[in-house]
């Protein structure tokens, strides 16, 4: 982010590096007040979210494209702080950022049967020639291990990638309110 707003100073448009020093502010911002908050609702995560995304979508301009689809009943369900950040981050960074073209970036989220429904889907590269535990980096790693503390085997992350096509996981938990 900081080298995009040089990059910007550099070709003399300040407004667009002042817009996204205000939107890096207004994120940080919100980290430092969510210290030490172990739960939000989805409402909170998405905020954050849709935050961090504008920040993306100024560094990767028309390459990036997100969509946000969580159902109302979804929303005042609580899960972990920044539980879907790093899945989004990971999304655009080995999905989209790959990419020749523009890429897709969809989050949605539901409520089925007492259980709240998270995924995270991009229509990068995908994993090529595995999805094993081997693949995974330190976000989705430390986001598994999040959610079978928390919510032991009631909790669950799952993996699936189609080379070509993207990557796409989701999450199951119990629904807290």
């Amino acid at each position: 982010t900081l080298n995009t707003i040089a990059v910007l100073v550099r070709e003399k448009k300040n407004d667009d590096a002042v817009n996204l020093i205000a939107r890096l502010s207004s994120l940080l911002r919100m980290t430092l007040d969510n210290t030490g908050v172990p739960e939000v609702t989805v409402r909170e995560e998405v905020d954050f979210l849709e935050r961090y995304i504008d920040i993306q979508k100024a560094r990767f301009s028309d390459r990036l494209s997100v969509s946000i689809a969580i159902e109302p009943g979804a929303m005042e369900v609580r899960i972990p702080n920044l539980l879907l950040q790093p899945l989004v981050e990971n999304a655009i960074l080995h999905g989209i950022a790959p990419k020749a073209g523009p890429g897709r970036v969809d989050v949605t989220g539901r409520v089925e049967n007492g259980r709240l429904h998270l995924e995270v889907r991009d229509d990068g590269p995908g994993l090529g020639d595995g999805t094993t535990r081997a693949r995974e980096g330190v976000g989705l790693t430390n986001t598994r291990e999040r959610i079978a503390k928390i919510y032991g085997a009631q909790g669950h992350l799952s993996l699936r990638s189609e080379t070509g096509r993207g990557v796409s996981v989701q999450i199951i938990l119990p629904c807290r309110t």
